[in-house]
């Protein structure tokens, strides 16, 4: 039998321009007001929250939409011959804000929207002639409905991908055109069936120095392929450090003046070296896993409030800072080469020798080197980096033991 398939969405960001920008503006204007509508209707109607949105579309069409029959609607919609998509796209974008206004109400945050500057989903029948360099967008102008003819610039969609609805989002520097894509992904075996496979794994643990990160991979019966240091976090520290001395200066030349948008460019500069960086790293670890046939990625869970409390110290813009975001974006990037991402406890790792087995005796903040009672030295990052993918073996072999124990009873 072949291993199952699964999927992953991502969204492909292109610029798009046109002969009418501002009928894009309307366009979303038009759009925000039907939303807004149906964002209040459905706060009437707060009894459907808990609906899928299907049955809360269907409810909100039933409210607002003359039937076949004519009849008078409770709450009639105050625009005529809206397209049945574009109201569609605008009803669901209204009742998914209507439900996240009511779970925030719960958790004592109030404050109903006013109104909305979304961007317009453009569902199958507002949009056609869909291709990597163009597509054909109905527009409404300020007067009616009409056909306009966009051009797309940026990476060309992957081959065999499932295009989805497309948004067009004006609150950039350029007017563009974001894409949901939808990819096969040729494994979406569980960790339990990969370890039972005896598949490779890379246990991988975040450090605050040079290295952003550190990975050692693992075959089944425990034995290290390969480590790898992913360096580049003093560059990156230095480029924010630099960046920090300008808003600094700054703000000591403006003085109370240097509030508001003034150094809004520096950080916006900062905020695009993380993606950066995190984009640059998180790549080199899945093809770094790529190589060394790895089917497993774990890294070490720790306590919330540890975790908050490490972070802090390691400051805004330190290595470690990135972790969070590193994080994310491996483990979209590493399940679309079929690769799973899992954490596994970390207790107890930062005190036991992978190697050998022995207790910890020493270690140096400073250096991040230990001793273990047996006198064997050894780097901490990658000590935990071992313990983490040995864990992770162990922890799915147990899983898949008590389920042969379970099974076996039955019988």
């Amino acid at each position: 039998m072949g291993k199952k398939q699964g999927y992953i969405i991502t969204t492909k960001c292109l610029r798009l321009r046109c002969r009418h920008p501002e009928w894009l503006s309307e366009t979303q204007s038009f759009y925000n007001q039907i939303q807004k509508f149906y964002y209040d209707l459905f706060l009437e109607h707060s009894e459907l929250r808990e609906e899928n949105s299907q049955v809360c579309l269907r409810e909100m069409e039933r409210l607002s939409i003359r039937g076949r029959d004519g009849k008078e609607v409770p709450s009639p919609l105050p625009w005529e011959k809206v397209p049945l998509y574009f109201r569609r796209a605008a009803a669901n974008a209204g009742i998914a804000a209507a439900k996240s206004h009511l779970s925030r109400l719960e958790n004592g945050y109030a404050g109903k929207a006013e109104s909305f500057h979304s961007a317009v989903t453009y569902y199958k029948g507002m949009y056609r002639d869909f291709e990597s360099g163009e597509i054909t967008l109905r527009i409404w102008n300020g007067s009616e409905w009409r056909w306009m003819r966009c051009r797309l610039y940026g990476k060309a969609f992957p081959e065999g991908a499932q295009l989805m609805s497309p948004s067009v989002v004006l609150d950039q520097k350029y007017e563009m055109l974001h894409v949901p894509v939808k990819e096969i992904v040729q494994d979406a075996s569980t960790a339990k069936e990969r370890i039972a496979e005896g598949r490779n794994v890379c246990g991988i643990h975040f450090t605050n120095g040079d290295a952003f990160a550190v990975a050692s991979v693992m075959n089944c019966e425990g034995k290290e392929l390969a480590v790898r240091y992913f360096k580049g976090g003093k560059e990156y520290t230095h480029r924010c450090s630099k960046v920090l001395e300008k808003i600094d200066k700054s703000r000591k030349s403006r003085g109370e003046n240097a509030g508001g948008r003034v150094n809004q460019k520096y950080w916006m500069h900062l905020k695009h070296l993380g993606e950066q960086y995190a984009h640059q790293v998180s790549l080199d670890i899945v093809t770094f896993c790529k190589e060394q046939d790895v089917s497993v990625i774990a890294f070490p869970k720790y306590d919330e409030e540890y975790r908050r409390h490490v972070l802090k110290g390691a400051g805004n813009f330190g290595t470690l800072h990135l972790s969070t975001r590193i994080r994310v974006y491996l483990t979209y990037k590493a399940w679309k080469e079929g690769i799973l991402v899992l954490d596994v406890n970390a207790k107890e790792m930062h005190r036991i020798c992978a190697v050998c087995g022995s207790e910890i005796t020493q270690q140096d903040k400073q250096s991040k080197r230990f001793v273990c009672e047996k006198g064997r030295q050894g780097d901490t990052y990658l000590n935990v980096a071992r313990n983490v993918a040995k864990r992770c073996m162990e922890q799915f072999r147990k899983k898949a033991g008590k389920e042969k124990n379970v099974s076996a009873s039955k019988i």
